[in-house]
């Protein structure tokens, strides 16, 4: 019986993905970085400071700080808030989730100053009964520590928990800390999430499974 429903937030309660990849391209363009168009996938769930850090040592040949680089690319994404919106379907499936009187909790690897701006778009903290983000571990996604920190605050026992998430490595995070993971093919191709207990293309899909429908 599902007691706790874990939620992601870029690309499971916000289709915040393409704000945040125009945002870290326009960075890599001003400073003249080159990179490969999939380095934004491979980096989908994990913290901004941990693909800044990469590109600095891996794709940029003048070793620009990553501080500086980041410091950049959140100057742009509170520029490109407007563009961002919810994921459609979230907010009737989360309100049939809380009419049931399930429990909720935010996990994501997002930063605090991330959230704080989201948060003033779409005030959707407060509906939470608690929040996991990056100032919370050591460790983030697709290490299991933002997941077995939710387990543990909460807190919420494993058989009664299911995660949504929308990429591998949130997959791989959830599945690690012993979860039951429905993933959303929001900002991947369904082959790509095969790790998760069963994958759904929206949250109408999503509603059924839950008897929301």
């Amino acid at each position: 019986m599902i007691k706790t429903v874990f939620f992601d937030l870029d690309g499971v309660i916000i289709d915040s993905e393409p704000v945040h990849a125009k945002a870290k391209k326009i960075t890599m363009d001003e400073f003249g970085i080159a990179y490969p168009d999939s380095v934004f996938d491979e980096f989908i769930g994990q913290t901004d400071e941990d693909f800044f850090k990469y590109v600095s040592a891996e794709l940029d040949a003048r070793r620009h700080f990553f501080e500086l680089l980041l410091q950049r690319k959140n100057e742009l994404f509170t520029d490109l808030l407007p563009e961002m919106k919810l994921v459609s379907g979230f907010p009737f499936f989360y309100r049939k989730v809380k009419d049931r009187g399930l429990k909720t909790v935010l996990v994501s690897s997002t930063s605090t100053y991330t959230l704080g701006l989201i948060d003033r778009y779409f005030n959707i903290t407060h509906l939470f009964d608690l929040l996991v983000t990056e100032k919370d571990t050591v460790y983030h996604k697709p290490h299991p520590a933002p997941y077995l920190k939710a387990l543990e605050t909460l807190p919420a026992s494993i058989e009664s928990t299911v995660v949504i998430e929308d990429s591998p490595g949130g997959i791989l995070s959830a599945k690690r800390a012993g979860c039951k993971v429905f993933a959303l093919a929001t900002s991947f191709k369904p082959e790509k999430l095969a790790e998760a207990d069963k994958v759904f293309g929206s949250y109408t899909e999503l509603s059924g499974e839950f008897e929301f429908a």
